[in-house]
Order: C-alpha cells, then structure tokens, then sequence
C-alpha cells in the first residue's frame, strides 16, 4: 500500500523558519501502511513538539540557515525512506528524533547530518536496541573514551550473547564501532596491564548519537 506524506509537512512547520513547499511532497509516496504512516507522524509531532520546547527554554539552538536550505528538505527525504523500511515504532520514533535534530546547530566539529541519517537508515532493529543500550554499560561522563573487551560476557537485557555480539558486528559494518587494542588490568590487586582487544565507539557513533540525542535521554 502507497501513502501520501502531505500530511507531515505541517508538523515540520512548526519549527521555526521550516518552509518546505508542498510541491516537494506532492505525489511522493512510500509503500507503508496506514498504521505505520500514522505512527511516524505522531513520532514526529511528539519529537518536534518536545524540540521547540527546549528551543524556547533556551537550552537547544536552532540552525536558522540550515532549516531554510536545500539540505533540510532533503534530511526530510532521507528520513521519509528510513520510515519506509522501519522494522518497529522504536525505529521509527529514532528516525524521528534525528530528523528533528537536524535542525539544530551544534559545536565543533561539523555533523554531517545526511551522512548520519544514512547510517541510521541501515541499522537494523536489533543494532539499533544494541546500539542505544550500549551507552549504558559506559562511563557516562566521557563514553567515547570508554570499552567493552571483546572478550567479556556483558550482554543488554532482552539479547543473549550471541545476539548482541552478532549486533555488535554489525554496528562495526556501519562504522559505529571498532575493535582497539587496549591496555587491561587481568587482575584486580595488581597495577599489572596486558593488551587486549576491546569495542569502542568512533566518530561516526559520535555523530549518530548526538543527532537522535543518545545518552541525553531515553528513547
């Protein structure tokens, strides 16, 4: 079954200084269900709306220029063919979340925001799950820096080992993650360390999480 997306484009106008003609969306259509669209659209709403709430408390800073350029409109293309394939209404509300965050400016370095979405398109639900709990087996104040050893038996809830290695491969795939050697301590009572082999997160996680705001909240 085809959907017309007309119906979104009220909810990005709610963004200040979105203006994306209706000519873009007229005639364009995914092969989703009714259900499937309605879910993204309120995913959309509920992240647009929590958006401009941080906007006016002044704690996120909307790119005013990007908004009005090109480039956004077509983050809203690239999110509308991730919404096509999305395995579940958690994807669906990740997809969501970023398209939301591209409208904001953020510090250095520069996020490469269709890039970001690209990646995000291709991730599986299950990498995704992965991707989103592996924050919480990292230190909180710096994750980047954090590792998991390859070698240990962690696991998130819901995912057996298997699983959630499987998973981890592949995020490596999509770039989200690499294996590093590290240096460990193999015994507590002792400053002894040996290298090992560990999962740690590179630029582009980097870049994913800070779109859909991983880490910042649940989702």
């Amino acid at each position: 079954m085809t959907q017309s997306l007309e119906r979104l484009l009220p909810v990005l106008a709610t963004i200040p200084g979105v203006n994306i003609p209706v000519s873009i969306l007229q005639g364009v259509y995914i092969a989703a269900s009714q259900r499937k669209i309605e879910q993204f659209e309120q995913a959309l709403r509920y992240e647009v709306g929590l958006l401009n709430q941080r906007l006016e408390a002044g704690t996120l800073k909307l790119d005013h220029e990007y908004v009005k350029s090109e480039s956004f409109t077509a983050n809203v293309m690239q999110a509308l063919r991730a919404a096509e394939i999305a395995e579940s209404e958690d994807k669906l509300r990740f997809i969501a979340r970023a398209l939301a965050g591209c409208s904001l400016s953020f510090p250095a370095p520069t996020l490469d925001k269709f890039q970001t979405l690209r990646i995000i398109e291709g991730m599986s639900d299950r990498e995704l799950k992965v991707f989103v709990d592996y924050f919480q087996l990292l230190d909180p104040i710096d994750p980047y820096q954090d590792f998991i050893p390859v070698d240990s038996q962690v696991s998130v809830a819901g995912l057996t080992r298997q699983e959630f290695v499987a998973a981890l491969l592949g995020l490596r795939q999509l770039g989200l993650l690499t294996q590093e050697t590290v240096a460990v301590k193999p015994d507590p009572w002792t400053d002894q360390t040996a290298p090992a082999q560990a999962w740690k997160l590179t630029a582009l996680a980097r870049q994913v999480a800070t779109l859909s705001r991983v880490g910042f909240e649940e989702l």
